[in-house]
């Protein structure tokens, strides 16, 4: 009785967030969606412990490291002093506001014409298909391994369990991946430098492009051998991550990321 009360509660709950979240969509379209402050106040109004700043132009060369436009991820890690934040399980998923506010960033300092109206709220994930239901995991934060993706239900072998293209954003080049770091608070830009990846769009030749997941799906982690992973992608240009065996609900979904 006090398990079905407490998915009760949860169940409500969500509704909520969804709700809370397709107001904001409603709301957003009236106002011109990317009206100059809203998303940023509407932010502030869900999560009003978080600092965010308003970026009303982009960062002069002045305010950066000396030869920023060359840095690598690794250099940026560095920069950010991120080691920590990295090493640190304790730290909280983010938030609704954290999301918007990301969403906010890539689309004023790399791509303004892009639209983020899926009604699936980032905190949930996205639309993982045409009815709008959410991909087949959640996010937890579980006090020994941190921050995490976990099983919503059992998937079966060769299921499809995230589907990067049409959800994750990319950037035109690297140029503009470092602009849209450098205009994030430290702990964000930290994050976006773990969580962000690179792969083929076409062909074994074909460039690469680095891709970024701006919801809970940057939260899947990698594991620590063959035996753990449980998620890949099946080729360099491929748009999905399968699962390579059966996944237990409630299992953590892991997979292997190599950066370059």
């Amino acid at each position: 009785m006090a398990t079905n009360g407490i998915r009760r509660r949860t169940g409500r709950k969500a509704a909520l967030h969804l709700a809370m979240y397709v107001l904001c969509l409603l709301s957003a379209y009236v106002l011109g969606f990317y009206s100059r402050n809203f998303l940023l106040e509407f932010a502030k109004a869900l999560d009003p412990t978080v600092e965010f700043t308003l970026q009303t132009t982009k960062k002069s060369s002045s305010s950066m490291p000396e030869r920023w436009e060359r840095y690598s991820f690794d250099q940026i890690y560095d920069h950010y002093e991120c080691k920590a934040q990295a090493e640190d399980k304790s730290k909280p998923i983010p938030s609704l506001a954290q999301w918007l506010f990301l969403r906010k960033q890539y689309k004023e300092f790399v791509d303004d014409t892009i639209t983020f109206d899926d009604p699936i709220p980032p905190t949930m994930g996205y639309s993982y298909d045409e009815s709008h239901n959410t991909p087949p995991f959640y996010a937890k934060l579980d006090p020994e391994r941190g921050r995490g993706l976990y099983a919503s239900r059992n998937i079966k072998r060769l299921e499809v369990v995230h589907h990067w293209s049409g959800h994750d954003v990319t950037f035109p080049d690297a140029y503009a991946f470092r602009q849209f770091v450098y205009s994030l608070p430290k702990r964000m830009a930290c994050d976006v430098v773990d969580w962000a990846w690179s792969r083929k769009i076409s062909g074994d030749n074909g460039p690469e492009v680095i891709c970024l997941s701006i919801n809970i799906a940057s939260l899947m982690n990698s594991g620590d051998g063959p035996g753990e992973v449980n998620v890949s992608i099946n080729s360099s240009t491929s748009d999905s991550f399968f699962a390579t065996r059966d996944i237990r609900q409630d299992e953590e979904i892991l997979t292997h990321f190599v950066r370059t």
